[in-house]
């Protein structure tokens, strides 16, 4: 099982709090040291007692002894030790499968052609980097010559362009510095090779005896690269080269390419396609990391919770391939497995404490930022998305770059939770003041999606955070419960007007979802054993026969449980359930 060297976030238990399960008598000699007054010392009693009975009880059984007793005998099981026997060498403890595979990579004429190109590109010269970026501007200024007085179409953008990359080219050229010594003298690049990427600082150091480049190979590739300008923009190029370093960096280290999907997700919509290109990020890391695992530079996990998600991803690589939405449903699969892979990617390249602190840390980042920007925007005013007749003093509902305000409310929901942990385990002062600032921003944008939906989440999440954190927490619900009339006269009416319509159904959306609920139901009583097939095309085609006047265009179930049934059946549901 993965080690997560006693990770705050994965068990750590603080020195001053009692914990689950602990006998009446620890918990008297936690009171004794701390005073907290009459009121206070009978919530902890209280919240102590609870914890106690919800540990003895059936389901604290099933998400405790149950689980762990069931993966015991998993890993003593006889597919268990099949998937594990294999020999071990003396190196890393790898088996000989994956050392001779290293082997035969290395050996082979790909695995020399990369090692040798990349000892090529650290031992080179930044001057000759340099010279390529100027040849490749100067081409590309002729190229644009060349255009004019042919087509007599005048490349603005690609001279400017390529002006600007000549200045830069500049101060690279005059460099007496090699990639590899350039890297490790950088303050930034020297952090991310050591701190973030943990490679080998002797690997880019200066070798006198490796050749520094060649000047003339180097002038005829950026000249063939420069003249393609005549075709395509060179800001397209450019990008087209960095998204292929991109890649190659992230075949070598698929750890990146996790952190690059994590920071890519919330502002996916630049994309035409969003979920294609998070798709495709996620299928490099995957390839990256399995060529890791069969060369023996990765360990793969098999826990029972690893198996049961593999086959959540296998029904729904069926239900797209038995379907009644054809194509559509086999591709919206497909995509679907992709992103479970992620789950495998995280638990098996994150092993280290290190590694999922800068993960998380980049998801608060990149949250709070589409959080202010979605403040900061005027947003939108839509009779799709706001009943007019009931809400027109609500004003107008921000969707930041997502497109959505129901889908930026539920993906703060989701974040939030994990603000509010960076928030209190960090220790510097600075720290907790920013992300004081990250979830103040992160609650503003919630409100401001006027999502009923993410407003109940967020309650939920908040209190299942606080209990979970510390079940000393239970004073601030009951305070936050006792003091309800008080703080509640100061929430504006626009607001408390929106929340009671989920109980009062004034609002139209709510009688749409509940009477898709109705049809969805009466779908999945006649489709339970096997559901109608993974996608908004199956649901379609089967959904018209039992839809309730008024929501014949509905897409999905508005539900994930429901959804899930529907497009997998009893066995999906199932599966989801027990994970």
């Amino acid at each position: 099982m993965n080690n997560f060297e006693n990770n705050k976030y994965f068990g750590e238990e603080s020195a001053d709090r009692p914990t689950v399960g602990k006998k009446r008598s620890e918990y008297e000699k936690y009171r004794k040291g701390k005073n907290y007054g009459v009121i206070l010392t009978f919530l902890f009693a209280i919240s102590c007692r609870v914890e106690r009975l919800l540990k003895n009880s059936f389901f604290g059984y099933i998400f405790s002894s149950l689980y762990n007793a069931c993966n015991e005998k998993w890993r003593n099981g006889a597919i268990y030790g099949l998937l594990k026997r294999k020999h071990r060498s003396k190196v890393r403890g790898e088996g000989l499968f994956a050392v001779s595979f290293a082997e035969e990579y290395e050996n082979s004429l790909i695995g020399k052609i990369i090692s040798r190109i990349s000892r090529l590109m650290i031992q080179s010269y930044v001057r000759l980097w340099g010279l390529a970026i100027f040849t490749f501007s100067f081409v590309t200024i002729f190229a644009a010559m060349l255009k004019y007085y042919f087509v007599a179409d005048v490349m603005e953008e690609n001279i400017v362009t390529a002006i600007a990359l000549a200045v830069v080219a500049l101060p690279l050229i005059i460099s007496k510095k090699r990639i590899g010594e350039a890297l490790l003298s950088g303050r930034l690049s020297h952090y991310v090779m050591t701190n973030i990427l943990s490679l080998d600082e002797s690997k880019f150091e200066k070798d006198e005896s490796a050749h520094g480049g060649s000047y003339g190979i180097i002038l005829i590739i950026s000249s063939a690269v420069g003249l393609l300008t005549y075709y395509a923009s060179p800001m397209s190029i450019i990008s087209a080269i960095l998204i292929v370093a991109l890649f190659l960096l992230i075949m070598c280290f698929p750890e990146l390419g996790i952190i690059a999907t994590l920071g890519v997700i919330p502002f996916s919509n630049i994309f035409e396609r969003p979920s294609l290109a998070i798709f495709v990020l996620i299928a490099f890391t995957f390839t990256g990391f399995v060529s890791k695992v069969l060369r023996g530079k990765r360990v793969l996990r098999f826990e029972l919770l690893d198996i049961m998600v593999l086959i959540f991803a296998v029904l729904f690589l069926l239900g797209g391939i038995f379907t009644r939405g054809g194509e559509d449903s086999f591709n919206s699969a497909v995509m679907y497995v992709g992103f479970i892979m992620i789950y495998f990617l995280v638990v098996n390249s994150y092993i280290r404490k290190t590694w999922i602190y800068r993960g998380i840390k980049l998801i608060v980042i990149s949250t709070s930022l589409i959080a202010i920007v979605g403040i900061f925007e005027d947003g939108v005013i839509s009779s799709s998305w706001v009943d007019m007749s009931v809400f027109s003093d609500i004003g107008a509902r921000i969707s930041s770059f997502l497109g959505n305000p129901n889908m930026l409310g539920v993906y703060l929901v989701i974040i939030f939770p994990l603000v509010l942990g960076q928030m209190l385990v960090t220790r510097k002062r600075i720290n907790k003041f920013l992300y004081a600032v990250c979830a103040i921003s992160v609650l503003v944008c919630i409100v401001m999606t006027w999502s009923r939906g993410a407003w109940l989440g967020v309650i939920a999440a908040t209190l299942a955070f606080l209990i979970l954190y510390d079940s000393r927490n239970v004073w601030l619900i009951v305070g936050a419960l006792v003091s309800a009339p008080i703080w509640i006269a100061f929430i504006p009416n626009s607001i408390v007007q929106r929340f009671v319509s989920i109980v009062t159904f004034s609002d139209s959306s709510v009688i749409y979802r509940l009477n898709t609920w109705r049809g969805a139901l009466n779908m999945l009583n006649d489709n339970l054993l096997t559901g109608v097939g993974v996608g908004e095309s199956a649901f379609k085609d089967v959904y018209a026969a039992y839809a309730i006047p008024g929501t014949e265009s509905v897409m999905h179930s508005h539900n994930l449980f429901l959804e899930i049934a529907l497009q997998l059946g009893i066995v999906g549901i199932s599966v989801f359930v027990l994970i």
